[in-house]
């Protein structure tokens, strides 16, 4: 235990910031929280570990306010991981299911990338913008796009063309498989 207790203090170590003192400060209380929720307390350690990792990396792309709190439900997030990949592992289908929403950090993360989208599609010219709502929002042909804003098909084809290279460039860190976050989070 006493070399667990060291890989902690590590991780909090590498970057002493306010989020990091805050977690330190509440390690016993994360803990008595996470060993309370486990099955299995030897696996506590690790989903402390798990949570601390994901929260740091949480901070390195947005300021956190409440550290401790929002280690709490990041721990929360783990555990139900676990329990879900537990359940995929062993093939068990009743009534302990654990629930299929999504994790709170994934849906912060969606909402995070959402707002970068959102910016970068704001950034584009008024009428790209329009010509890319239309096409990949609204679903509408090239040709229906064209006869209602009065364009070539050809012009319909260069906005969306330059549209999706613009939002390329502006979201390059987003672009992996889904799940997979921006570069800063794996």
């Amino acid at each position: 235990m006493a070399g667990q207790d060291v890989r902690t203090i590590g991780i909090l170590n590498m970057d002493m910031s306010s989020t990091a003192f805050q977690l330190s400060a509440g390690m016993t209380r994360l803990k008595s929280y996470i060993r309370k929720r486990m099955r299995d307390p030897d696996q506590v350690e690790d989903i402390v570990q798990e949570t601390l990792v994901r929260v740091m990396e949480q901070e390195q792309r947005q300021v956190i306010d409440r550290p401790l709190a929002y280690a709490f439900r990041v721990a929360d997030s783990v555990i139900l991981s676990g329990a879900r990949k537990s359940v995929r592992e062993t093939g068990l289908d009743g009534p302990e299911l654990v629930c299929e929403l999504p994790l709170a950090d994934e849906v912060l993360d969606y909402r995070q990338r959402l707002a970068r989208f959102e910016a970068a599609l704001a950034r584009l010219t008024p009428q790209r913008r329009i010509v890319f709502r239309m096409r990949h929002i609204d679903g509408k042909s090239r040709q229906e796009i064209a006869q209602e804003l009065n364009l070539s098909i050809e012009a319909v084809k260069k906005h969306l063309v330059r549209a999706m290279a613009d939002l390329t460039l502006s979201l390059e860190g987003d672009l992996g498989p889904v799940g997979m976050g921006n570069k800063d989070n794996g």
